[in-house]
């Protein structure tokens, strides 16, 4: 077992790639736990090729569980390229595509508020209920 508890194929160069990102500065725990979540299941799938096949389906496992955010995708991503760079030249970097698609935001209005603070609002500045059912805003 390595260091950082890695069992799979890749377990060697996983601790190459986090000793890389160390020496750059770069000591996210998340990395780590996104990694080893990647070597758990290579080891569970007898995965030892670090192809399309085996990112994408793990990829796709991962987004089981996973909320609208992939930010977790970089780390497999980089990783991918780190391999290409240092010797594993058919090393499956994983397709941008598979980035989440940008979102517009949708502003919260704060239409039919009254407000009894200042402008700007202070601090000490709180909603409360009125009697009729609508909000207000008052100081304490």
């Amino acid at each position: 077992m390595s260091r950082h508890g890695f069992t799979s194929a890749f377990a060697a160069e996983l601790e190459a790639y986090l000793a890389f990102k160390a020496n750059m500065g770069f000591y996210g725990s998340s990395r780590i736990w996104y990694l080893r979540r990647f070597d758990a299941y290579c080891s569970e799938h007898n995965r030892t090729v670090f192809d399309r096949d085996t990112v994408e389906e793990w990829v796709s496992v991962q987004l089981q569980h996973s909320g609208r955010y992939r930010s977790w995708m970089s780390y497999i991503r980089d990783f991918g390229r780190w391999l290409s760079m240092h010797g594993a030249t058919d090393a499956y970097v994983l397709s941008e595509s598979w980035k989440a698609p940008i979102l517009a935001p949708h502003p919260y209005l704060l239409a039919g508020v009254r407000s009894s603070c200042s402008s700007p609002p202070q601090h000490n500045c709180r909603f409360n209920r009125r009697g009729d059912g609508k909000r207000s805003r008052s100081s304490h």
